[in-house]
């Protein structure tokens, strides 16, 4: 389970994102039922379902309209909540005497943040502003049946996503959403349904949206049975997950597994287009492990966990899953699951698709290689974008400069170093502000938390990827730096790898209702900027192509030769999670990795060295 605020940039960017044309549905009378949970209604024809996330505990099935829309899109979302449990909120405990085990202590925390009702489930993520909010669940809702005569109630409202801002009465009804919401209670077991729209189309869909919930059966006897995956034999995942994975399949979707079964590819077939792209996934990916990421990060031990790779068919399926606004592509810790989707508008396997899955394969692959702690940004991001510039080619892996941000860096290097002022607040506590033009000098850079990385992302970005290019690939090759300097990657990781496991296999702490990384910003000033809480990690990483120039802003691109057409429409791919995240790793393990790996460097030597290759790329 997990909350996801939407930011206002991020949302204006889904709203305003290029229009499509849209016309109203024919009447909802397409039956869906579920194996898994056994309920059944009606739905548009013209709608499609999106998977919802294997071992999401709440929302059990998700609808939505066709093709990206720039006003409000329209979606259905099917939620159950099992209330026999509720106040089973215990103390943590791992019996005889024992501390708890991380599965022990996940447990605990999805117990005390579970919604106690089904009407709470829905309700809570959803975008009140100040001054907002949801109807009152006992007095305002009005009795309603479904369609197996379960006693209900209905509930209709209004939403003004800028309630709280300076907004023309035009812009007010554009960023306005209606919402129609069902509860449903059989036994133990609460459903509910939530439909959303734009106000706008709300004489049209509101007669629709009530005709579904009406139609909705908690129980359908025909529902037939959740179908086992052959495929999934031999695989190294529990009963459990194998079980959330079956049981979050839906029609059009299919399961590949790796050769060496380390990874599992559920993918959008898109009738027969995508499968070239997941069998190539399915190899590149076990090669690129084996040939780079485990000689360069071997793992502290040996990684059993199952990897998940999931390919959404396109940029709207992917946002209707869950994809941040603007964004490509992300790693989730929280699932374990890395998330993207197909950019090629052909059976042809697009590089710029591959580049998303091998920057967030990185995120994936460290996340168990240290120790389940996440190093520096800039040593993680730079990382995941050096990997983003991975060539395949006959079973070989070579490694270019990644394009995406060689104009970026090259911009901020010959604008000089930001301005940088310390100053003391009342109770004698140091502040740093930062200028807004030129790059961070790298002394500053690679101590950054991720709240300072982000805080300036597109040039963070760019810098992280050029200091990681420049130590493994232009370092190695010159012998007087390398002497210097060729040390810094391994000593860096080597250390972190050997402090976070100074006491055993440590595990990731910071667990809560959605533990994944907080929201970064999509620009520098944009929402996010204080580091944000909770939520899907939102864009902060390379942008997708031009011929695919999203919707909406990400960190913007320098005037230099190799930057990416499309400025600040470009969209990004996401972070992986960060050390804010890890509660459980040694307080100094970060502190120290980077005090060992740049220990009696001469700072304005190594960043003249840096300036000068960088700048020298491309020609």
């Amino acid at each position: 389970m997990r909350i996801r605020p939407l930011s206002l940039l991020a949302l204006v960017t889904v709203l305003f994102a290029a229009p499509i044309a849209r016309s109203m549905f024919a009447p909802p009378n397409k039956l869906y039922r579920d194996a898994a949970q056994k309920f059944s209604l009606k739905i548009f024809k013209e709608w499609e379902q999106v998977p919802v996330e294997a071992g999401q505990k709440i929302m059990v099935a998700k609808f939505h309209e066709p093709g990206e829309t720039r006003r409000i899109p329209s979606e259905i979302e099917i939620y159950r909540v099992d209330v026999s449990n509720q106040g089973t909120d215990g103390p943590i405990t791992g019996g005889d005497g024992k501390p708890p085990t991380q599965e022990q202590v996940k447990e605990y925390f999805e117990r005390m943040m579970a919604p106690k009702d089904v009407y709470s489930a829905m309700t809570r993520s959803m975008p009140f502003s100040a001054g907002q909010k949801a109807p009152d669940k006992d007095k305002d809702g009005k009795p309603i049946e479904s369609a197996d005569k379960v006693p209900g109630l209905i509930y209709t409202f209004e939403v003004n996503l800028l309630a709280d801002q300076k907004v023309t009465a035009a812009e007010a009804k554009d960023l306005t959403y209606f919402a129609v919401l069902a509860t449903f209670k059989k036994d133990n077991v609460e459903f509910g349904i939530k439909a959303v729209g734009p106000s706008r189309d709300r004489k049209p869909l509101e007669a629709d949206f009530k005709s579904v919930v009406k139609s909705f059966r908690c129980f359908d006897e025909n529902a037939g049975d959740v179908e086992s995956l052959s495929v999934l034999d031999g695989v190294k995942i529990s009963p459990k997950r194998r079980a959330e994975i079956e049981a979050s399949m839906i029609k059009d979707w299919k399961v590949i597994v790796s050769s060496k079964k380390n990874y599992v590819v559920i993918y959008n077939t898109q009738k027969g287009k995508n499968t070239l792209l997941a069998k190539a996934i399915a190899e590149r990916i076990e090669k690129i492990r084996e040939k780079v990421y485990e000689v360069q990060f071997p793992p502290a031990h040996p990684i059993e966990a199952v990897s998940i790779v999931r390919v959404c068919k396109d940029r709207s399926e992917y946002f209707a899953y869950g994809g941040p606004p603007g964004s490509a592509g992300y790693w989730n810790s929280g699932t374990e699951e890395l998330v993207f989707y197909d950019m090629s508008p052909s059976k042809k396997i697009d590089d710029n698709t591959l580049a998303v899955l091998y920057h967030e394969a990185f995120h994936q692959y460290i996340y168990y290689s240290v120790g389940n702690v996440a190093p520096h940004s800039w040593f993680n991001e730079g990382h995941g974008d050096y990997y983003a510039g991975t060539r395949y080619s006959g079973g070989s892996v070579k490694v270019d400069p990644f394009k995406w941000r060689v104009g970026e860096v090259k911009n901020a290097i010959r604008q000089g170093p930001r301005t940088k002022n310390v100053v003391k607040d009342s109770e004698g506590k140091e502040k740093t502000t930062w200028g807004n033009t030129g790059y961070t000098p790298l002394e500053d850079l690679v101590r950054f938390t991720q709240r300072d990385y982000y805080s300036y992302p597109g040039v963070s970005y760019a810098q992280g990827w050029s200091l990681v290019y420049f130590l493994r690939e232009i370092v190695p090759k010159n012998k007087a730096m390398n002497a210097k300097w060729g040390h810094i990657l391994k000593t860096y990781f080597d250390v972190l790898q050997r402090e976070v496991n100074s006491t055993g296999k440590l595990k990731r702490g910071g667990i809560d209702s959605d533990p994944t990384p907080p929201k970064p910003p999509v620009g520098p000033d944009g929402p996010g900027s204080e580091g944000g809480e909770g939520g899907k990690p939102a864009p902060g990483d390379p942008p997708t192509p031009p011929s695919d120039p999203g919707p909406g802003p990400g960190p913007g691109p320098g005037d230099g030769p190799d930057d990416p057409p499309g400025g600040d429409d470009e969209p990004e791919i996401n972070p992986g999670f960060q050390p804010e995240q890890d509660g459980f790793a040694p307080p100094n393990a970060l502190q120290l990795a980077v005090d060992e790996a740049f220990k009696g460097i001469d700072w304005a030597e190594f960043e003249k060295a840096w300036r000068e290759a960088i700048l020298k790329i491309g020609g």
